[in-house]
């Protein structure tokens, strides 16, 4: 009987040995139910429970960023009685300060027709531009994010047709301002976010004897390098 005790005593010992040293070489922790050790570097974390590695917006790349938006024009004002609605495309480069402040400039440009009585002819036309501004961030949570910027640029249209219909500076390099509010969606990805935009610019070279204001909205995709 005791050397059965004895042998018994021996053969759960050399057990428990050989499961901490299984459990050393799968990196699982001495002892553990078998549990994956933390990773807090990986945003694929669906298999792993939440309280192991939970996601934060520390994880996304933050700094140099690069935006294309896709959308649309209109106009209120004087330049409303003669335009109608067209599509426009920005592409913006900004840099991330911090995770609520960034710089950013860009460059856009939209396409109209003429919605007038003729003559002249109706006809279509091009506004391009560009501007620069500051960017305001609020996250929502890991993924969510409002902002707001305020813009400062130029602004130029194509062709005569906007100056036969009595808007004299419509064909010079003139001053534009406005501002843009926002809201961003961070994939599972340390790079990339989807968004929907809404902005307004004052335009006074598309003013003829009163104002015009430019309002658009977009969708964009955003990478982070």
């Amino acid at each position: 009987l005791l050397w059965t005790a004895i042998a018994t005593l021996a053969w759960g010992l050399a057990s428990g040995a050989r499961a901490q040293e299984d459990a050393r070489f799968m990196g699982l922790p001495p002892g553990g139910p078998g549990r994956e050790p933390i990773d807090t570097t990986r945003l694929d974390v669906d298999r792993l429970p939440n309280d192991v590695a939970p996601v934060t917006r520390d994880l996304y790349d933050r700094g140099l960023f690069l935006e294309a938006h896709l959308g649309g024009l209109t106009f209120a004002g004087d330049a409303r009685k003669v335009s109608r609605a067209g599509p426009r495309l920005a592409i913006a480069l900004g840099y991330e300060l911090t995770r609520w402040f960034a710089v950013l400039g860009q460059v856009e440009g939209s396409l109209h027709q003429t919605d007038n009585r003729t003559p002249p002819a109706r006809t279509a036309y091009q506004l391009a531009g560009a501007v620069g501004g500051i960017r305001f961030s609020v996250p929502i949570n890991a993924s969510y994010a409002l902002w707001v910027s305020g813009l400062v640029g130029c602004v130029w249209s194509s062709g005569d047709v906007l100056r036969a219909l009595d808007f004299r500076d419509a064909f010079k390099l003139s001053l534009n301002y406005g501002g843009e509010l926002g809201f961003d969606w961070h994939l599972r990805a340390r790079h990339h976010s989807l968004g929907l935009l809404a902005g307004a610019r004052h335009l006074p070279s598309l003013e003829r004897d009163g104002f015009t204001v430019g309002a658009y909205g977009a969708g964009y995709l955003r990478y982070v390098f």
